[in-house]
């Protein structure tokens, strides 16, 4: 147990001296002593802890990392995570810079273990809150609960202290600005009848087909394997994807595994580029062409798929704007990226009486209330919401 003791003594000049001494014993029998000037901050020491040696977990402060210290070895056991195919490359690369650019500026990075408060934690949440945007806030405070979870079951903190913090978000404060944007039906149909005749060997229209009626995400589309392919049954399975480095991997989530129905139009598509498609050691239905050097069969690098594919093909449908480039030239911008028909696809669902079940699955959703969140708004009914009302108003008064 630890023990406060008051202490006195003279001065070489005679001047008399009062403080007051913590000493305790940890767990591995080393003997601690510890001086104050002030007996409240002896006694606020003692239960400090005695109750991080009453459940077993007491680091001295001169043997404390400090909360740099902590991030620093997660992101070395994440990194043997990844190494191990455990762990995503892509995720290890957001933390390192998060932990470079939204922890180590902070105060609370220099902060010891030992030391480590719940009003640390906040006054660091808040000034997440105020120097960033909610869902990068989020994020990092999120990151920064793992550190320290980790850093517990490392036995370098008694408990975590920033479970306590939460990021103060928009919430349910919802705007139409929010809400996803569907381009309207006229675009989208103009990209389709483009693509159809864009290229010979109908890559831009399987392409094109696959991520407006199957919702794929891009990761996902890049990685589809031929085998994943049913077509006589019109429909295809994710089981993997691509990351940013091309390396092929399984899905996020268990979620994201699933089955997806596909329209005749899609499966016509996907039958006519397989005929020229490249051939691929990987399997892959959207490989690498390759060039005048060969080495296509690849996994296709999503920034070459948007500059040499979707660029061309929306300029030539005429849904770019044109916009300065910085050296006396124009660059086209599309009016929507390549992610933008996933939300095409799910509304096109919700519009023909999908339910919100089916949606969550062929979407490969993390989870029902995500739909509901994301896509609510697109079940909304004029006709049906305003007869409601009205039944509402002729139950009471006629």
């Amino acid at each position: 147990m630890a023990k406060v003791s008051k202490r006195s003594w003279k001065t070489p000049s005679g001047d008399k001296r009062t403080a007051f001494v913590l000493t305790y014993q940890d767990g591995n029998g080393q003997r601690h002593r510890k001086q104050f000037a002030k007996k409240t901050d002896a006694d606020a020491e003692r239960v400090r802890v005695e109750g991080q040696l009453s459940s077993g977990i007491h680091v001295p402060d001169k043997n404390s990392l400090d909360v740099t210290g902590a991030a620093l070895a997660f992101l070395a056991d994440f990194q043997a995570l990844v190494l191990a195919g455990k762990r995503e490359r892509s995720t290890l690369d957001a933390y390192e810079r998060q932990v470079e650019l939204h922890l180590k500026k902070y105060e609370i990075s220099k902060i010891k273990l030992s030391r480590l408060s719940g009003p640390d934690c906040t006054r660091y949440g808040r000034a997440l809150e105020a120097d960033l945007s909610d869902a990068m806030a989020t994020r990092v405070y999120a990151m920064f609960r793992q550190i320290i979870k980790f850093a517990q079951g490392a036995g370098w903190i008694a408990a975590n202290p920033s479970d306590a913090v939460t990021i103060r978000t928009k919430g349910e404060a919802r705007t139409e600005e929010d809400e996803v944007y569907i381009p309207p039906k006229e675009q989208l149909r103009r990209l389709y009848e483009t693509a159809r005749t864009f290229d010979d060997d109908g890559l831009a229209e399987a392409m094109v087909s696959v991520l407006m009626f199957a919702g794929l995400r891009a990761s996902e589309l890049r990685g589809l394997s031929r085998r994943n392919l049913f077509l006589a049954d019109s429909k295809l399975k994710v089981t993997q994807r691509a990351d940013e480095y091309n390396i092929i991997g399984p899905v996020k989530t268990k979620n994201a595994l699933r089955t997806v129905p596909i329209p005749p139009s899609t499966t016509q598509a996907l039958k006519h580029w397989l005929k020229s498609a490249p051939t691929s050691t990987l399997g892959l239905v959207f490989p690498t062409k390759g060039g005048s050097r060969g080495g296509g069969g690849g996994v296709w690098n999503y920034h070459n798929i948007y500059n040499r594919l979707w660029v061309p093909l929306l300029t030539a449908a005429e849904l770019v704007e044109w916009a300065d480039d910085g050296n006396s030239g124009k660059k086209a911008r599309p009016f929507f990226a390549l992610h933008t028909l996933r939300h095409v696809a799910v509304s096109l669902w919700i519009e023909q009486g999908a339910t919100p079940k089916q949606v969550t699955k062929w979407a490969g959703h993390a989870s029902y209330q995500f739909t509901q969140d994301t896509y609510g708004h697109l079940w909304s009914d004029a006709d049906s919401d305003q007869a409601i009302a009205r039944a509402a108003q002729a139950s009471i008064i006629g």
